[in-house]
């Protein structure tokens, strides 16, 4: 006879459900509503650096100038629009990982630095990422390496298909006919306990209808094929199990929960910032760098081009991609900026509802 699968029950800690994120959180950990993330970044930036000295001291300080010159670049870039627009967006963003690198103990200012993204000669729409170079700090290697892919050879990336990795602009990008299929799948994450409440396990749950929708049959590739199962049945709903299962005791559950959310990296979970909180999305076509270095890349793009390739951005935003870029550059920016503040502080940091 088949094994019968157990239903779970919801996982507390503390009477606070544990709850899925990108973010590295301390089990029963809320989220942070803030209408100020600068803020917010700044003053753990300044806790952080409160009795350091040295090298560490050093770097925080940085990380602070950095985080200061983001905001200063993001407000200018409110002010102009398109295709100025796009510069100080991107070095508003680059700063603004630039402060996260150095929080992780990157020494900046030490040695030749570099953007590590180029626009190649002799092709349009096209951006080429390095990877580490041993002359120079390459801050784009370094930040997908940080986020948990590196980059071993060069790539080049077609400003449409970067664009096609950055989760919010997704739908319209499929709207607008450059997909005839979308490739994030809308799924709920929970953290169950068996009925002796002594093991810890997760589900992942997306509606019946998204089966119409996307190509849910890539579901069960790469990592994820090794990581899921079957799940309690529901009505409507398509459910996977983790096949391992965590013992747990009240001392250890923060470890364990910590470590599924480590083991979730590798599954290609991607967020989008709602006035909800975050909304999570599983990626069945993923690229070759994360999801926030493809914002980076293409931000890049548009202002090295507006700097670079006048004709080729006036081609660009007087052609059938101008409604994609206007959505890019509206919704791209304040998401990385809200998302990047959170992995920096390890706390999830989201807009409250009546700042939407």
């Amino acid at each position: 006879m088949p094994r019968v699968i157990e239903k779970g029950e919801i996982a507390l800690y503390k009477y606070n459900r544990l709850r899925y994120s990108f973010v590295e959180l301390g089990a029963g950990e809320q989220q942070v509503l803030s209408s100020d993330p600068w803020a917010f970044l700044s003053s753990h930036l300044q806790t952080k650096l409160a009795g350091k000295r040295g090298a560490n001291r050093e770097r925080i300080e940085r990380a602070i100038y950095y985080a200061s010159l983001a905001e200063d670049f993001y407000r200018a870039a409110q002010s102009v629009p398109l295709p100025a627009q796009g510069t100080l967006f991107y070095y508003g963003m680059l700063d603004l990982v630039k402060s996260f690198l150095s929080l992780r103990g990157a020494d900046l200012e030490t040695t030749f630095e570099h953007h590590g993204l180029m626009l190649p000669l002799g092709k349009r729409l096209t951006i080429e990422a390095k990877p580490k170079m041993k002359d120079a700090f390459n801050v784009f290697s370094h930040f997908c390496a940080e986020l948990g892919r590196e980059i071993k050879a060069p790539l080049e990336v077609d400003f449409r298909q970067a664009l096609s990795h950055v989760p919010e602009v997704h739908g319209i990008y499929a709207s607008l006919g450059h997909i005839t299929k979308r490739k994030l799948l809308p799924v709920k994450i929970e953290f169950q306990v068996n009925s002796n409440r002594d093991f810890l396990f997760t589900e992942l749950i997306f509606d019946k209808e998204q089966e119409a929708k996307v190509d849910t049959s890539r579901f069960l590739k790469g990592n994820r094929s090794a990581y899921f199962k079957e799940g309690y049945p529901r009505d409507k709903q398509v459910v996977y199990r983790a096949k391992r299962r965590k013992s747990f005791t009240r001392d250890n559950l923060d470890r364990k929960y910590k470590n599924i959310l480590a083991e979730y990296s590798a599954l290609d979970v991607v967020p989008i910032l709602t006035q909800q909180g975050y909304r999570y999305y599983i990626d069945l076509r993923p690229g070759d760098v994360p999801h926030l270095a493809y914002s980076l890349m293409a931000m890049f793009y548009l202002g090295s081009a507006a700097r670079y390739r006048p004709l080729e951005i006036r081609s660009l935003l007087e052609g059938d991609l101008r409604p994609l870029v206007s959505e890019f550059v509206s919704l791209t920016p304040r998401q990385f900026l809200y998302q990047l503040v959170s992995i920096t502080t390890a706390r999830e940091c989201v807009i409250p509802f009546s700042a939407i």
